[in-house]
């Protein structure tokens, strides 16, 4: 039986920037181009697979924080340095198979964006779930 997502990524820490923290998952329920809607039309109530991405602030931030997404959160993870002056680097991530209602997938939202912002400041930039 899959993992539920929510189970996956700790608790918000107490001393994440709550106002930061409400921008990132304001911003990622406007701009992200999967919602719940995608999820549920995809009948993916057995499990699911999700890939995320994050910006980090710099080499050691994302060394960190894919550390963290490969040894804390069991996930899979790749690090990628700026392709521009003006780029950060990119912290890319995939999930196991997890269980995923539409209260889970709000809450890892939540958690993986302060997941980030714990790891040097590094923004959730965006998730998807992933079809075969």
């Amino acid at each position: 039986m899959a993992t539920d997502i929510e189970d996956t990524v700790p608790e918000v820490p107490e001393d994440v920037d709550a106002a930061e923290l409400a921008e990132i998952v304001d911003e990622l329920a406007t701009m992200n181009s999967d919602d719940w809607s995608t999820v549920a039309e995809n009948g993916v109530a057995g499990g699911a697979r999700f890939e995320f991405a994050f910006s980090a602030p710099n080499e050691d931030a994302a060394t960190e924080l894919l550390e963290g997404v490969r040894d804390d959160l069991g996930y899979a993870g790749t690090a990628n340095e700026p392709e521009g002056e003006l780029d950060d680097w990119t912290v890319r991530g995939t999930t196991s198979e997890v269980a995923v209602t539409q209260e889970g997938l709000a809450t890892w939202v939540r958690r993986l964006a302060a997941y980030g912002l714990d790891h040097d400041g590094s923004v959730l930039d965006g998730w998807a779930l992933l079809l075969d």
